[in-house]
């Protein structure tokens, strides 16, 4: 270690020593992720579908919105950019963490939003006057009834979930040497309180299988809470500009959603596409709606535009 970082109090020191060589750190992660590791495209493939069409899945409806609104999910967003971000710099202890509240956020969400909790829970829960449910808890009282214990008696969906929380829970619980700093990190020299980052390749590989594995989890549990995005709806045709606000797919977001379907699940998830009754009433109600004609899209646009302007005029 440099005499001169040495010399600093160890407040500096630590700062110092973080952010040094930090770009080059990223650089090495990306060339890696983008170049090597193995299965680039499906980790492109859920960064992606967090990205742009997650939100989207989220009904809109009064009970979500009087229950928990949008927090989970965008929180959900929140930790999964993180995640990346620290692996990308060799924090891999924080990545997998952030991994595991994601997780969490989402179960939550469908627990807070079903018959199993009353609206005044909920909203405690949201406003941090009430305790997060144990996830053990929340998969047993899911799993009592409706799609949620039909893909469990099927397909053993609980205890795929539970399992994986564990595994990326081994990080944050110190579960023996393999789960350490010291391990993770390949980081041999600890002196004066700190040590320098470094990216260890294998780690950063198992992460992005993590990644993967937990974006695949959140879809099937958003496809068992809102099904309907399985299929592709005719949005734009129907509404235009001014469609729902969110809980409906077009086609290139059913296409995605469908495609991040983990093998296991996929013949459960296309017999529930066929079968459902809350699928099969959306889709008729969308589907009967009238075509706006092009100059019904047209005048929407323009009072879009001028809400916008007027908008926009009143912040000036």
């Amino acid at each position: 270690m440099d005499k001169d970082i040495i010399s600093l109090d160890p407040l500096d020191r630590k700062g110092k020593i973080f952010i040094d060589d930090i770009e080059s750190r990223v650089n090495q992660s990306l060339e890696f992720i983008k170049n090597q590791y193995s299965n680039f495209e499906r980790l492109n493939l859920a960064i992606n579908f967090i990205e742009y069409h997650h939100s989207d899945a989220i009904k809109s409806d009064f009970e979500q919105l009087e229950r928990v609104g949008f927090f989970p999910a965008t929180e959900t967003e929140m930790e999964l950019d993180h995640s990346i971000k620290h692996a990308l710099i060799g924090s891999y202890k924080a990545a997998f963490s952030d991994l595991r509240r994601a997780l969490e956020l989402t179960l939550i969400s469908l627990y807070l939003t079903s018959e199993h909790v009353n609206k005044k829970k909920a909203v405690q829960w949201v406003n941090s006057q009430l305790n997060t449910p144990f996830l053990s808890e929340m998969l047993l009282k899911l799993t009592k009834n409706g799609r949620y214990k039909d893909i469990d008696e099927a397909c053993n969906w609980s205890n795929n979930v539970k399992q994986f929380y564990w595994e990326i829970s081994d990080f944050a619980h110190n579960k023996g040497q393999l789960k350490s700093y010291r391990k993770l990190n390949e980081t041999n020299v600890f002196m004066s309180g700190t040590s320098a980052p470094r990216i260890n390749l294998k780690t950063l590989s198992t992460f992005c299988d993590a990644y993967i594995t937990c974006v695949e989890e959140i879809v099937v549990m958003l496809l068992l809470y809102n099904p309907v995005i399985m299929v592709a709806l005719p949005m734009f045709e129907k509404f235009g500009v001014n469609p729902p606000m969110s809980g409906f797919y077009e086609e290139h977001q059913a296409e995605f959603i469908n495609k991040l379907i983990p093998d296991r699940y996929k013949s459960f998830l296309e017999n529930l596409k066929k079968t459902d009754e809350e699928i099969a009433g959306i889709v008729e109600w969308v589907e009967s709606q009238p075509d706006l004609t092009q100059e019904q899209i047209e005048r929407q646009i323009e009072d879009q535009k001028k809400f916008m302007d007027d908008l926009n005029a009143d912040n000036i």
